[in-house]
């Protein structure tokens, strides 16, 4: 009678086990699109428990029980759960949430095109909650990054800390750059460094690809004769703002980013330069080429001498009728 007794009570167990896993399941199955989520972020940080994330999802109101989600967490047996920030409807069952923290936070696919400043960098992320543009910019200023977060498009989860973000672009910078980039900068009596920041300037000045070279040609001639750069791009760059025309007052800017008041190259680069950039300046075109001046139609006009250049840069003052950017004389 005893055994009898045992056998059925274990069969009641096992019954009450079933209804219960049962009830829980049919609560917890409910479309992951029963209702649309709130636009209220919840973040898993990294190295974050599953029992610290229940106790977090049921302080934040997600929940009326934590083992309305754990209970998903000891059937599956999988606890790894990925950090990010995530967008919850407190009307989801715990199996809906496990579900989703088990997917992966949504990605948001940004865009950075070529000779962006950091700053600019930072302020997108931001916008897209990606990460904070304090932090972004605090990384940065600190590793001192600017000119290797190679410009592309990224899938980022949202709520990545900064060093991950950095992370990301300075390893597509690393795998972007030309292979010959360092053997090549000691060939042209450059480091890698300089290279960079030559190149930042290059991918601001040159508007059609073809140029590209040829800009970069023309800046190591002028360095080569320890000419000034006179580049419009570092005096936007010191201006904090890139403007369609400078004038007198713009390129009297007091920086050492200024290239129309300090010889050599600037302390560090204007942006992050692109792929075509980089390759441009790692393999400069030959030229005797001194001077360059747009030409309002997305290309420029080369010149040797200044006189050439000058004539040129008249020419298109007076088709302009606007005040010229002088170019001093070497």
């Amino acid at each position: 009678r005893r055994g009898r007794s045992d056998r059925i009570a274990r069969r009641m167990a096992r019954r009450s086990a079933g209804i219960f896993l049962l009830s829980i399941f049919l609560l917890s199955s409910r479309s992951l699109h029963a209702e649309t989520p709130l636009d209220n972020p919840f973040i898993v940080a990294h190295g974050a428990t599953a029992r610290s994330i229940a106790a977090q999802l049921y302080q934040e109101g997600y929940l009326w029980h934590p083992w309305t989600f754990l209970i998903w967490v000891k059937l599956s047996g999988k606890r790894d759960l990925r950090p990010g920030m995530y967008s919850l409807s407190k009307s989801w069952t715990g199996w809906t949430i496990y579900a989703t923290l088990r997917k992966g936070p949504p990605l948001v696919r940004v865009t950075f095109p070529e000779g962006w400043t950091s700053k600019q960098i930072a302020a997108l992320l931001e916008s897209r909650r990606i990460v904070p543009a304090p932090e972004f910019l605090a990384v940065v200023n600190q590793q001192h990054l600017e000119g290797h977060l190679f410009p592309d498009t990224y899938a980022f989860e949202q709520g990545l800390s900064a060093a991950q973000v950095t992370a990301r672009m300075t390893q597509r910078f690393d795998h972007m750059k030309p292979a010959d980039m360092e053997s090549q900068a000691k060939a042209l009596g450059m480091t890698p460094q300089k290279i960079i920041v030559l190149a930042s300037i290059v991918e601001r000045e040159a508007r059609a690809a073809q140029e590209r070279p040829i800009i970069a040609g023309v800046f190591y001639n002028r360095l080569k004769k320890h000419w000034r750069l006179e580049s419009c791009a570092t005096v936007e760059y010191s201006l904090g703002a890139w403007k369609p025309h400078l004038t007198y007052k713009d390129l009297k800017v007091a920086s050492p980013y200024n290239t129309y008041l300090h010889s050599g190259l600037p302390p560090g680069p204007i942006g992050n330069p692109g792929a075509a950039a980089l390759e441009a300046t790692v393999h400069p075109a030959s030229t005797d080429m001194m001077f360059f001046v747009a030409d309002g139609q997305g290309t420029h006009r080369f010149s040797k001498y200044y006189d050439e250049h000058l004539a040129v840069q008249n020419k298109k003052i007076k088709k302009r009728k606007v005040a010229p950017v002088p170019v001093p004389v070497p």
